[in-house]
């Protein structure tokens, strides 16, 4: 998940140094803001296993 955002903030980097529309500055964040939240749902809903056991 760190790689996505990091992935997602890169983008965003790119769209400001390229000086290109702010819209699409804003559908980079939202594209990762998105995608952020599905993985984690899924990992939160996912069956892991966290009991110790020693």
């Amino acid at each position: 998940m760190d790689t996505l955002i990091f992935g997602g903030l890169l983008a965003a980097w790119f769209v400001l140094h390229q000086q290109r529309a702010r819209a699409l500055l804003l559908g980079v964040w939202a594209l990762t803001f998105v995608a952020v939240l599905f993985l984690l749902a899924h990992h939160i809903t996912s069956g892991l296993s966290l009991g110790l056991s020693y």
